[in-house]
């Protein structure tokens, strides 16, 4: 089925070329490398080493559509389709396609944009602005909140407001589609930016609720806040950032992520980019990251490089330490091959990443 479903897409590309009544664009990248995390726990409660392939520890594969329709006056039509894939295995998501974005909209270059359907979520976008690492999946912002600010947001409506002297905001409002319980799987949130020259603020608050309406998981259903800023001096871009994850106490549940069922999680972070050379950048970031109820605490040390060979090419490596607490197990990569609790762990990737 998600064969067939792109052939369509496909096909609808070519039709609106013909008619000429649109721009359609095929878009993508692809990232693969070698990765290496220490002090994996077993199922056996041993910790091993793993050396393995690494398909998206810097950062997805995906490819995609995107069209624009002149409407006149400003006006705009708009659409946008968007699929992760594993460049290791060749696969999409079973069962699934266009993960990342599915919405069609209308956009006017004086009131801003709307979109209908499935888009990534304002407090991933927020996350890549304020992260020094540039919100890489492998090592970077993500690992203290398990991902919870990544991915895109179903059956939503979005508003891209235009800027005004800097400053701009976006509104993302996500229907559960229950019957008879309107806060069922609904989600909602809202971000706003401003820059000045060389200085730049973000915030964002989340929430995700479950399918009873409740705030029953700190990683998936929960509340979120996330604020931060960049300033660039020179060749050097500074960063800080702080998040903070809430949950309800009487709804919170234990999970593999969060055994001691915390209902708050706080992370904050400091940073720095410093573009070397032309295709030369170097990056590195301090994260530290505390859970209440024994959830225990951690911090993150990273230094990163990327190198350009052309203007859609480039390699990269990241290396990571992750200095956990007594009772804690944060991996040194997001959501992955977590260690045994109050154990260390050193993590690293290097590969390609190719833009088309």
């Amino acid at each position: 089925m998600p064969k067939i479903t792109l052939c369509a897409a496909l096909m609808m590309c070519g039709v609106c070329n013909a008619y000429a009544q649109s721009s359609v664009t095929l878009y993508g990248r692809v990232a693969a490398g070698l990765d290496f995390v220490t002090n994996v726990a077993t199922p056996t409660g041993q910790s091993k080493n793993n050396f393995r392939f690494g398909s998206n520890q810097y950062g997805y594969s995906w490819f995609g559509l995107k069209g624009d329709e002149n409407l006149g006056g400003g006006l705009h039509a708009v659409f946008k389709l968007e699929s992760l894939f594993t460049s290791g295995t060749g696969q999409i998501p079973p069962n699934s396609i266009f993960t990342r974005d599915a919405y069609v909209g209308l956009a006017d270059d004086k009131y801003g944009s709307i979109w209908f359907g499935q888009a990534m979520s304002l407090t991933d976008e927020t996350g890549w602005y304020i992260d020094p690492l540039a919100e890489q999946v492998g090592i970077g912002v993500g690992n203290f909140a398990f991902g919870r600010a990544w991915g895109p947001r179903s059956n939503v409506v979005t508003y891209n407001s235009p800027a005004w002297a800097g400053f701009s905001f976006r509104v993302q409002n996500g229907f559960g589609n229950q019957a008879g319980n309107f806060r069922g799987d609904r989600q909602f949130s809202v971000s706003a930016q401003y820059t000045l020259t060389n200085f730049a603020a973000y915030g964002v608050y989340e929430e995700i609720r479950d399918v009873n309406g409740h705030f029953s998981d700190l990683y998936t259903a929960s509340q979120e806040y996330m604020v931060g800023a960049t300033y660039q001096l020179g060749a050097v871009k500074f960063y800080t950032g702080y998040q903070q994850l809430f949950s309800s106490g009487q709804d919170t549940v234990a999970t593999p992520f969060n055994p001691h069922a915390a209902t708050r999680s706080q992370q904050v972070w400091v940073g720095a980019s410093y573009q070397a050379t032309s295709a030369l950048a170097l990056q590195t970031a301090w994260y530290h990251g505390n859970v209440n109820h024994g959830g225990g605490q951690g911090n993150l040390g990273a230094i990163a490089a990327t190198y350009n060979l052309s203007k859609r090419t480039f390699l990269y490596l990241t290396v990571g330490a992750m200095f956990n607490g007594e009772s804690s197990a944060f991996p040194v990569e997001t959501a992955d091959s977590q260690p045994l609790p109050g154990h260390n762990q050193q993590g690293g990737y290097f590969g390609i990443m190719h833009f088309f």
